[in-house]
């Protein structure tokens, strides 16, 4: 197998497992829309390039341990990509809780300062 045939593989392949770790990601609830929109458009673009691109000359440029290392940093960095947006999307969610929480507390403060307001009337 050519070096540019492992790297075509690894895109395709690749693309298609994170396109479906998005979906998964976003039916669980840790990822926020747009990131996995975003996310999902990275990922198709990765599928198409695999698809559309055929690097024939690659094994002049890039040897197999060369393409090896690359794939492995650029998997560490997506990864780490993927992680920092999970766990923004689950901050985002928390905060939005946090924020209707609060908005339930300020509305029962506000009923029980007037009903105190009343009490202090009638006395």
């Amino acid at each position: 197998m050519e070096v540019g045939d492992i790297l075509r593989l690894f895109v395709i392949v690749s693309g298609v497992f994170m396109v479906v770790r998005a979906i998964l990601s976003l039916a669980k609830r840790k990822m926020t829309e747009p990131f996995c929109l975003a996310w999902v458009f990275l990922f198709a673009l990765m599928i198409l390039s695999g698809a559309l691109l055929n690097p024939s000359q690659m094994k002049r440029y890039v040897s197999t341990r060369g393409l090896i290392l690359t794939i492995i940093i650029v998997s560490g960095v997506l990864w780490g990509l993927w992680f920092i947006s999970t766990q923004v999307s689950i901050l985002k969610r928390k905060n939005r809780e946090l924020a209707m929480q609060v908005s339930l507390l300020n509305n029962d403060y506000e009923k029980i300062i007037k009903e105190l307001e009343k009490l202090e009337k009638e006395k």
